[in-house]
């Protein structure tokens, strides 16, 4: 519970700015996970091309016929098209995850700043509060030492 009434007022920031913070850490992960699963499929479909590819440069002792190749390269062709599509949407998740990353950042910063104002306006607060009671026993203990003198002059 904080001590110092304005920590206890920005409490309500405070709140509202870690909540944000998690739902930016959330979607952050939520945008690595994608990202991850689309280089996946990128390494997928790479090992499709290279497969393919394969089965033309490997000598297999018999003549290939036209039908084939001509399958075989449309296959890669098309492979290759979606690899270049793969390659752009990876890039578009790639900006969108580091804006992701930006903006959690940028939202940490501000509970971390919040949180350490708050933290030292109540250390300032029991300070204040530890003089101000320290204070208050000297004049309680000067007043005891003052009437002790004064009954002893009677």
């Amino acid at each position: 519970m904080r001590k110092h009434p304005r920590a206890r007022r920005l409490q309500v920031l405070l709140d509202m700015a870690e909540k944000a913070e998690q739902q930016a850490l959330q979607e952050w992960g939520r945008l690595q996970q994608k990202l991850q699963q689309e280089e996946q499929q990128r390494a997928q479909l790479t090992g499709y091309a290279n497969e393919y590819q394969q089965q033309l440069s490997s000598p297999t002792g018999k003549a290939l016929s036209s039908g084939f190749l001509h399958n075989t390269l449309g296959f890669i062709g098309q492979i290759e098209t979606a690899l270049r599509t793969q390659n752009e949407q990876i890039r578009l998740l790639q900006d969108r995850t580091d804006a992701a990353r930006r903006q959690y950042l940028e939202h940490h910063g501000k509970v971390k700043a919040l949180s350490g104002l708050m933290d030292r306006l109540d250390r300032e607060y029991e300070q204040q509060a530890d003089k101000e009671l320290q204070k208050q026993s000297d004049e309680w203990a000067n007043r005891a030492a003052f009437q002790r003198t004064s009954v002893n002059k009677d």
